[in-house]
């Protein structure tokens, strides 16, 4: 990975140094200063050479336009990750295959790349200077995903120009490839004691927000596996061994897991990392903990048994999306479709929204960074 990073150094040296030196203007005018020249000496010598070398240089840059356009129109950029899956932190090598199906080479071709997230943007596109030879050209750029998300990684715009620099030839193209960086936390890594509410001490549970049983139907010993919110406390003091209550089952919705899709924008960011001195930098991961965490307590659901609702607000469409989990596959198609759904810089936006519209149901667990 290190000498792809030179690599990719030193080919952003050299392309800008060849995108200085031939620029269009110092090209066409080096040749307008060349041509001169040699109509100069044409007219002074009278010689057969210099007429040879006027000729050459007039049907020169309409034979290098011409082949240059034939080649560009044939050329097609596909791309994509060197890897299929990644994790937060890690280094992946994005691939640009340019195919050039001609039998000649482009002497400069500028690739116009973006990486870029819907939950935090993109740092903006960036051209790389390259030189084609016929058939697979492979470009390696190693790329490095801190934050939870989908990444999409895009060729918007090609440039080729002629062997001589004199003519430029563009067009948009639409290749592209994407990475998902899931969390990869795991339930025993964090608990959340509103999952394991202790048991009642009557028979019948009480009717408070949050309650994750129903009626109590009977009672049992505790078997390994029983949850800690069934045992009855006051009959296993009596007895002397673990009791546990059998409950009636009540809705499959009692938890609602409200993740809060909130990053504050990139100047607030930067005035607080300013502010501190430079020190404090967790505003820019607020959303990103957040991932972390409801990805821990969803988790934490799912090996308790208990299914959920998964919900998040999409400040486009202003509406919440709302998904029934039961099982890890379930939860792990819903986190994606949420990084879909883009972020907001509105603090405790859907907490807002879901009070006020009359959706409140069981137990809520606002997730926030």
């Amino acid at each position: 990975m290190d000498s792809e990073k030179r690599l990719l150094k030193r080919r952003r040296k050299i392309g800008k140094v060849v995108s200085a030196a031939t620029s269009l203007f110092n090209s066409r005018f080096s040749y307008a200063v060349m041509t001169v020249t040699v109509i100069l000496f044409t007219v002074f010598y009278l010689q057969t050479f210099f007429y040879m070398i006027l000729a050459l240089l007039i049907a020169l840059p309409f034979f290098s336009c011409y082949l240059t356009g034939y080649v560009f129109r044939s050329v097609s950029v596909d791309m994509n990750f060197s890897s299929y899956a990644c994790s937060k932190g890690d280094e992946t090598t994005l691939e640009v295959i340019v195919n050039d199906p001609s039998r000649f080479p482009v002497s400069c071709l500028e690739i116009t790349l973006e990486v870029s997230s819907s939950l935090y943007g993109g740092t903006g596109p960036v051209t790389h200077s390259i030189q084609i030879k016929p058939g697979r050209n492979i470009l390696s750029f190693p790329v490095r995903f801190d934050k939870y998300g989908i990444y999409t990684a895009k060729a918007s715009t090609i440039t080729a120009y002629d062997h001589l620099h004199l003519f430029s030839f563009t067009r948009g193209i639409n290749s592209e490839c994407s990475m998902t960086i899931m969390p990869d936390v795991k339930p025993e890594d964090k608990r959340h004691e509103v999952i394991y509410e202790e048991g009642f001490d009557e028979f019948t549970d009480n009717s408070r927000r949050g309650n994750v049983t129903g009626n109590v139907t009977d009672i049992r010993e505790y078997q390994p596996g029983d949850r800690l919110s069934r045992i009855h406390w006051k009959l296993t003091e009596k007895l002397d061994k673990l009791i546990v209550k059998e409950n009636e089952a009540t809705s499959s919705n009692e938890f609602t897991v409200l993740l809060e899709l909130y990053q504050p924008s990139k100047v607030k960011c930067d005035l607080k990392y300013e502010e501190s001195g430079r020190e404090d930098d967790s505003m820019y991961h607020i959303l990103d903990n957040a991932i972390e965490e409801a990805w821990a307590v969803s988790a934490e659901l799912l090996q308790a048994g208990l299914p959920f609702i998964f919900m998040y607000y999409e400040k486009n469409s202003e509406d919440f999306v709302s998904i029934l989990i039961n099982s890890k596959e379930e939860m792990t198609d819903s986190f994606t479709r949420a990084f879909y759904a883009g972020s907001y810089d509105t603090e405790d936006l859907a907490l807002s929204v879901y009070e006020r519209s009359g959706l409140s149901k069981g137990t809520l667990i606002h997730v926030k960074g």
